[in-house]
């Protein structure tokens, strides 16, 4: 190996992760405290940042605007940030002079402006939206106060939807229409003002720890930073989001797993399938309630069946999945490295965490597992590492770019030219041996340099 600095995809250190709220809340933990992946670190209620309809024609009591006249009246547009009371619409009485105008009723982003429809769509600013809103549908209507229950489509109780039609009575020109501008149930209706309460449904966010350590600093109300000493392993890719179990291996390295040898064991666990696993592998580990899956490799299509969705370009972690899924080598029935596989049954039956979370172009993100051990060190192994600096021939690499993403070769060659590639980019390049026979002439930026180190 020449050169370079070093970098483990399985490794010891100390990790330090910052755990936040959405939005400002109450911190359950203090400085010092020692957590669990499941403990509760802070929570939050708030309203979710909803779509807010301002119906323009009905807040100036002029069903029949024109669209010309609409568009002049307009005083925001679309991506422009407003706050509650600013003026989204002027229109201009008549020849007396004085004019009508309409204010935002909450503080956001104007996502949609429609003259022909005379609505403006609001993305509201969780942070500052009111948990109770009012509307006043008698002035929208332009009837009595008194008379509004009678043209109410919906009674105290009643869940309704966002732009659903609260009320309608006949008018001059036709039926005039007062709007639900968000969703909520129907709290009260107030035939002395005219006014109808709905009440928003409030979300809350509940913060746990994700990892094993000591609460090392409070972030005001925002949130909080856990310190932990932890062997850490790193993917290539992965799917689904944050989790944690119990480790339990499964099989052992180069050998095809079942879907048979997949039992209840696996239930509520993060399982390293040593072998050579499939979709059929998959979907018995989740039938029985696995939380997690850590494996070499899998058959693109194989992922994708599972999943029942195409891949993510450029980022993932946020797929709707009962359990997460980790390669550490890449795509292909590939089985986990006997070093790998080695370290995991050292600390089998350890509660770990996992984040599928994986971003491969700017700002690049790995999928982890994190798994506690002790101040001192725990168990000794050897780690695989990563080396920085450029390749030379006889080095293994690994490749982490389509089309031979997470496959392994020895370099051949150092290319002396630049290749052009079909972005029309040149970039230094070598030629690689793969593992299988072929092959490939990639860019340098696109391998990484394996090597291995042992640890005390």
């Amino acid at each position: 190996m020449t050169g370079g600095e070093h970098y483990s995809v399985i490794r010891r250190e100390t990790v330090r992760r910052e755990r936040r709220l959405p939005l400002p809340g109450e911190i359950l933990v203090a400085e010092g405290d020692r957590v669990s992946p499941d403990t509760l670190v802070a929570r939050t209620e708030f309203i979710p940042g909803d779509p807010y309809v301002v119906d323009l024609k009905s807040e100036m009591g002029r069903p029949r605007i024109s669209r010309s006249d609409m568009q002049r009246s307009l005083q925001v547009a679309v991506g422009q940030r407003v706050t509650k009371g600013d003026i989204l619409a002027r229109m201009k009485k008549g020849i007396l002079g004085g004019s009508t105008t309409v204010q935002s009723p909450v503080g956001g982003v104007v996502e949609y402006v429609s003259a022909v429809h005379g609505r403006i769509l609001i993305r509201e600013d969780a942070q500052s939206a009111d948990p109770v809103l009012v509307v006043n549908v008698a002035r929208q209507l332009d009837v009595w106060p008194a008379m509004v229950r009678m043209y109410m489509e919906y009674r105290e109780g009643q869940e309704v939807k966002q732009g659903a039609v609260l009320a309608a009575s006949p008018g001059a020109a036709g039926m005039v229409y007062a709007y639900a501008p968000a969703a909520g149930t129907i709290q009260r209706v107030d035939a002395h003002n005219g006014l109808v309460y709905i009440v928003r449904p409030m979300q809350v966010t509940r913060l746990a720890a994700h990892i094993t350590g000591t609460v090392e600093k409070i972030l005001g109300d925002e949130g909080v930073v856990i310190r932990g000493p932890s062997v850490v392993l790193n993917g290539v890719f992965g799917v689904g989001a944050e989790a944690f179990g119990e480790l339990l291996v499964l099989g052992d390295a180069d050998r095809v797993i079942r879907p048979e040898d997949v039992d209840a064991q696996v239930a509520d666990r993060v399982v390293a399938l040593a072998g050579i696993a499939d979709e059929a592998v998959l979907s018995r580990a989740e039938e029985y309630g696995a939380r997690g899956i850590i494996v070499g490799g899998l058959d693109e299509l194989d992922l994708v069946h599972f999943m029942k969705a195409e891949l993510g370009a450029g980022m993932t972690g946020e797929e709707d999945l009962s359990m997460t899924i980790i390669l550490t080598e890449g795509f292909g029935r590939l089985s986990l490295p006997r070093e790998i596989v080695a370290v995991l049954r050292l600390y089998e039956g350890v509660m770990l965490s996992i984040n599928g979370r994986t971003q491969v172009r700017a700002g690049a993100q790995r999928p982890e597992v994190l798994i506690p051990v002790p101040v001192d060190g725990g168990e000794s192994f050897s780690e695989v590492s990563i080396a920085e600096g450029e390749p030379q021939p006889g080095q293994l690499v690994r490749i982490i770019t389509s089309p031979y993403f997470g496959a392994y070769g020895e370099v051949e060659e150092v290319l002396t030219l630049s290749q052009r590639y079909e972005t029309e980019a040149e970039l230094p390049s070598i030629r690689v041996l793969l593992r299988d026979g072929r092959r490939a002439v990639v860019p340098v930026v696109n391998v990484e340099i394996v090597a291995g180190k042992s640890s005390a």
